[in-house]
């Protein structure tokens, strides 16, 4: 699985960058055939995008359809 995502995603104040990394790095490798739309959802709703933040967050999944 390849992810592009900006700082947005992972920094949060008070909290140690590189866990935060290898929480997500956790949470991707997790993945394996889950939907990968559930998968976003998921990681969004952890950053914590309901209200203002100071950075933007961008993730990018992309993956492969051949049936």
């Amino acid at each position: 699985m390849l992810a592009f995502y900006t700082d947005g995603l992972i920094e949060t104040p008070g909290t140690d960058l590189d866990d935060s990394i290898a929480d997500l790095a956790h949470h991707l490798a997790q993945t394996g055939e889950r939907d990968l739309d559930l998968l976003i959802d998921h990681l969004l709703r952890k950053a914590g995008t309901d209200g203002q933040r100071a950075e933007d967050i961008a993730l990018l999944v992309p993956h492969d359809d051949v049936a």
